[in-house]
């Protein structure tokens, strides 16, 4: 990639890449004649500088710990745990889509100013300068048109995912704070402090965490959904012990 084609990509500014390049945060282009070729390990690496940055680093901040990180490593491996972080702090499921995109995945009388602008204000859509829209996590668009395909109202989609964004809150407080008791090293609180050797176990460890913690989560929910809907919808067929008996013991072999 040129250096437009790589700053389009990432989401930045062409003078935001130069401004990382002069801190060293960035490594140079690969230079053939007078072009400089931009590849995939650059776009890894701005993904994770924008990502520490939303988490309240500084550059210099940023600059301590990458250094850090690349002492006794080789470049390869450093990208391979940029990925592996990057993957673990959110951005794995972002997308990119123009206006055109958007209204594919989405019907058009969804796409209303006052939905959209809840939407943004909500951070599930962010409305670039180039006219496109990222959107941080493309589970939104795939669940959100689901719910609206089975006829809820897109304001009360948005009104489900601030709710549960909250409830969800609580149990990442939890989970974060296991992790940070019983697997995350003495001294770590300062990033810059972590032993470059370790970085790659200690984002596994986190990766298995997380995946863990989605494990636990679906498996509560799925409980909960089977004995709300077993009381519900059993009510409603006028024989609530029958149903709820045999979505209870359908819930007990799966």
């Amino acid at each position: 990639m040129r250096i437009d084609d790589l700053a389009r990509a990432a989401g930045v500014a062409t003078t935001t890449v130069r401004l990382y390049q002069a801190r060293g945060l960035l490594p140079g282009p690969r230079v053939v004649g007078r072009t400089g070729w931009y590849d995939q390990r650059h776009l890894a690496r701005l993904a994770l500088i924008g990502r520490l940055q939303d988490q309240g680093f500084s550059l210099a901040g940023i600059g301590r710990l990458l250094e850090t990180w690349q002492e006794g490593r080789d470049l390869a491996d450093l990208v391979g745990v940029e990925h592996q972080l990057d993957a673990l702090l959110g951005r794995r499921h972002e997308v990119m889509v123009d206006a055109a995109g958007l209204a594919e995945r989405l019907p058009p009388e969804v796409l209303t100013p006052t939905v959209m602008a809840r939407a943004i204000d909500l951070g599930l859509i962010e409305a670039l300068d180039d006219g496109r829209f990222r959107v941080p996590d493309r589970r939104f668009l795939d669940t959100g048109a689901a719910l609206i395909a089975l006829g809820v109202p897109a304001e009360v989609v948005l009104d489900e995912w601030e709710h549960l964004r909250g409830a969800a809150g609580g149990i990442a407080e939890r989970f974060v704070a296991v992790f940070e008791r019983h697997v995350l090293p003495a001294g770590a609180a300062d990033p810059t402090g972590i032993d470059p050797g370790a970085v790659a176990e200690l984002a596994d460890a986190l990766a298995r965490l997380r995946q863990a913690a989605a494990d636990v989560v679906a498996a509560a929910l799925d409980a909960a959904l089977a004995d709300e809907a077993a009381r519900r919808l059993g009510r409603l067929a006028g024989d609530g012990r029958g149903l709820s008996s045999n979505v209870e013991e359908r819930h007990r072999e799966t």
